[in-house]
């Protein structure tokens, strides 16, 4: 029977194989979790804490100083790892190394941006 992955490599010979790309952001992406539950769930979530704000002054704050496009930061729905207070937030570089920070949105957003630039200059 033939394999009906359309993603990878297949036994169906109609089927095509996965494309790589090389987005002009793939040394450099930034992870931030959004997830939003509902009050009282069993788990907190980040979304209630600045994330979706966060992410629109990131992306003004890289396209201001010409590294957006180079740096990539979008939404995830659920980093799990679900803080009380503060957001999460996963920076990946090209060789696949990261680091990952929970952090107050508001208050460190300006260590938060330094960090990302260094990284991305560096």
């Amino acid at each position: 029977m033939p394999n009906p992955c359309r993603w990878g490599v297949s036994d169906d010979i109609d089927t095509k194989p996965m494309k790589q790309i090389n987005p002009s952001w793939q040394a450099h992406i930034v992870l931030l979790c959004s997830m939003s539950r509902p009050e009282g769930a069993p788990k907190p979530s980040c979304g209630h804490h600045g994330a979706e704000e966060l992410r629109g002054w990131l992306k003004a704050e890289l396209q201001q100083r010409g590294l957006w496009g180079r740096v990539r930061v979008v939404t995830a729905s659920c980093l799990d790892v679900c803080p009380q207070e503060g957001v999460t937030l996963s920076f990946q570089g090209k060789s696949g190394a990261g680091d990952t920070f929970v952090f107050d949105a508001q208050e460190e957003r300006g260590a938060l941006l330094e960090r990302i630039i260094e990284r991305t200059e560096g």
